[in-house]
């Protein structure tokens, strides 16, 4: 001022504001104790702070507002500086309390708590946390993997917990949950969808990048960070998990909440509980869907082994579902194949049904009844070549079922037994018969010849049997 500076120029030069500079002049003129003002240092964006104002009243992004930097102002500035002095323009959002009526709602989420040792292997190790939002009653577990499996089991394990299901589930845009986060119409993984359906609840996502949506929960899960794992002083997944159980049953429900100034048991108890959705008569039977590709041999590969599906699919992708015990294939919705998992490993898992027709194989009783129903000497015949032939009399008796294209069972079942009488027993035998007319004894040339040394065949007939003349 001692210098003929104006107040306007005294706060453009220090970077205060006038009515700052008013004050200090006030002080000064009555000679009180002057303090030096605090000095604000100048941003870098100050400059164009007007430019700044009015982007954001056209609605533009800080990225846009960022490229208008850089290209029109030709200033050299990360989108981090930007984005901070936007903050100064943005007002602060008014949140509504959400009150859910008992029963009405429980919210999910996974808090990750570090690496435990579990079978002698350090995993990574999150903590599952549904939280009604009435009571504030909440059940938590140990997890080593976020799978759709893996919720839906702790899903299950949590309203076993409560003893009912809550009519909503509010989850986080987690992939177990939800394939397409949107906020009007999100879509919900498949099987989860119809986990919930079987259990009369239904998904509720929370907005992206918005946690107060599911605030109960994320709260729930930063107590157990802070009031139980703070607790640990070990890294033992299996004490870990029972110390857990323990705390949720006696320190989590019994505390007096934060926020209701109630116990949760004791609201749960009194008010929650009998209101839930009853729980079903049999457990939710989770199903692990994966994809997979025929190979050239009709088999998919599963846990170690190859299983079976019907030859026309050979190079088709199937879809697997399964259960501990069970493994569904489908092509679309059309179930093709049930197997029992094998405990076993490298093993080919094939069904009779699944082979090719011409390649299908059949059982000694199969065989048996069929010679049977051509009478009694093909039935006759099967067991002689079973006994001079153990090791491929089934292609034989495949050859010889097979004439029934050209021959009525009728003649085939004398043929077997003029091939039984000269004790050639084969598919070539009976065909010869067959063809050369041989089984109609008022036709046959095969005739046995009396000779001093006894009956004996025509071996010139013989070897029209064998093929050899």
């Amino acid at each position: 001022m001692n210098k003929g500076k104006s107040q306007r120029a005294i706060s453009k030069e220090l970077g205060i504001s006038r009515r700052t500079v008013r004050v200090y002049v006030e002080q000064f003129k009555t000679n009180s104790e002057v303090l030096a003002p605090k000095i604000i240092k100048k941003k870098k964006l100050d400059d164009f702070r007007e430019e700044i104002e009015t982007w954001l009243s056209q609605e533009l992004t800080g990225v846009l507002i960022l490229e208008n930097l850089q290209k029109e102002k030709n200033l050299k500035v990360g989108y981090a500086t930007v984005s901070r002095y936007l903050q100064q323009f943005k007002t602060p959002e008014t949140y509504i309390p959400l009150i859910a009526k008992p029963g009405e709602e429980g919210q999910v989420d996974f808090g990750y708590l570090g690496r435990f040792i579990k079978d002698g292997k350090l995993v990574k190790v999150w903590c599952f946390s549904i939280v009604l939002s009435h009571s504030r009653y909440s059940f938590h577990c140990l997890v080593t993997d976020q799978s759709v499996s893996t919720f839906i089991s702790c899903h299950i394990k949590a309203f076993e917990y409560f003893g009912g299901a809550p009519q909503t589930v509010k989850i986080d845009n987690l992939k177990a949950g939800v394939i397409t986060p949107n906020f009007y119409e999100p879509i919900i993984q498949e099987q989860y969808a119809s986990f919930l359906k079987y259990y009369q609840s239904n998904p509720i996502t929370a907005r992206i990048r918005r946690g107060q949506d599911k605030g109960k929960v994320e709260a729930g899960v930063k107590y157990v960070k802070s009031n139980f794992l703070k607790r640990t002083q070990h890294n033992d997944y299996k004490i870990l998990e029972a110390e857990l159980e323990n705390w949720t049953d006696n320190i989590c429900n019994k505390r007096l909440h934060g926020t209701t100034k109630k116990v949760p048991s004791e609201i749960f108890s009194s008010f929650e509980k009998k209101v839930l959705k009853p729980l079903p008569t049999t457990r939710y039977e989770i199903l692990k869907v994966e994809q997979r590709k025929v190979n050239n041999y009709g088999h998919i590969s599963f846990k170690n082994n190859f299983y079976s599906v019907p030859s026309n699919y050979v190079g088709k992708t199937v879809l697997l579902k399964s259960t501990d015990c069970l493994l569904k294939i489908y092509v679309d919705t059309l179930q093709v194949a049930l197997h029992q998992i094998d405990e076993r490993n490298g093993e080919f898992i094939t069904k009779e049904e699944h082979k090719p027709i011409l390649k299908q194989g059949k059982s000694e009783q199969e065989y048996i009844k069929k010679s049977i129903c051509f009478g009694y000497d093909t039935h006759q015949f099967l067991l002689k070549l079973k006994e001079d032939k153990p090791f491929n009399w089934q292609r034989m008796m495949q050859g010889i079922f097979s004439l029934e294209k050209n021959y009525t069972q009728e003649i085939l079942n004398s043929a077997c037994k003029r091939a039984t009488e000269f004790s050639t027993w084969s598919y070539t035998s009976v065909k010869n018969i067959c063809k050369n007319n041989l089984y109609d004894k008022k036709k046959e040339s095969l005739a046995v010849n009396a000779t001093k040394e006894g009956f004996n065949h025509n071996l010139k007939q013989y070897d029209l049997l064998t093929n050899k003349q």
